[in-house]
């Protein structure tokens, strides 16, 4: 008999829907964000303020990633 995998425990994504719905949101705005940093100067203060929001934007996303795992 094969074994389930990961697949197996998805749950429905009406049950996840506004996680999804702010997930995308979030990547939306990291590239967003991405993008304005790549057109600035190396060591400007803008930029550091900005790679600065990325990273915690980053961290947000992966908490909510991890969130919506736990309930599939």
């Amino acid at each position: 008999m094969a074994r389930r995998g990961p697949a197996a425990r998805t749950a429905a994504p009406l049950f996840v829907w506004r996680e999804v719905s702010e997930l995308e949101r979030l990547e939306h705005e990291a590239h967003t964000l991405a993008v304005r940093i790549s057109r600035l100067k190396p060591h400007a203060h803008y930029r550091v303020e900005l790679q600065a929001r990325l990273k915690a934007l980053r961290a947000r996303q992966l908490r909510l990633e991890c969130a919506v795992m736990d309930r599939r």
